[in-house]
């Protein structure tokens, strides 16, 4: 899970839950921090029980450790912020760095999963930014990426 914000780390949580092994990603050294100590950064209610719940029992993880995340698990989630833009639209830098960094660092297929919220279209900017990592590697490695928008 890229992001430990209120849809990263909810999802996550919720994933540990129903008995994934989850780790979630953050650049923000702080709030991995927060979470290795067993605070919540967020308010969400019932998360703090769920996040502590899943942490004992060995499926949820913490890292700002970005090719440990990379090369964690099949899935990568990318669930970081989409701030709106001085025009209103969504800026997708950090969705599109998030792809950069999976492209940099993967070695076996991956399913990405756009969780953020987005504007249509993003899947292939998340796509085409994974091929231009992977081309300047000159690694073959295959990938999908989906949305999972909520309606």
């Amino acid at each position: 899970m890229v992001g430990t914000g209120y849809v990263g780390l909810v999802t996550g949580a919720c994933f540990a839950e129903v008995g994934n092994d989850v780790l979630c990603l953050d650049v923000d050294a702080s709030k991995i921090r927060t979470l290795e100590g067993g605070g919540i950064p967020i308010y969400e209610p019932g998360l703090a029980e769920v996040v502590k719940r899943n942490v004992a029992a060995g499926r949820l993880h913490f890292t700002t450790d970005v090719e440990r995340a990379v090369r964690f698990g099949a899935v990568q989630c990318i669930a970081v912020g989409t701030p709106p833009g001085e025009d209103g639209s969504a800026d997708l830098r950090h969705v599109i760095e998030a792809a950069r960094n999976i492209g940099r660092h993967m070695t076996e297929y991956r399913l990405v999963v756009d969780k953020s919220t987005v504007p249509v279209g993003t899947a292939d900017m998340v796509r085409a930014a994974i091929a231009e990592e992977l081309a300047r590697r000159g690694a073959e490695v295959p990938y999908a990426v989906v949305s999972n928008r909520n309606s």
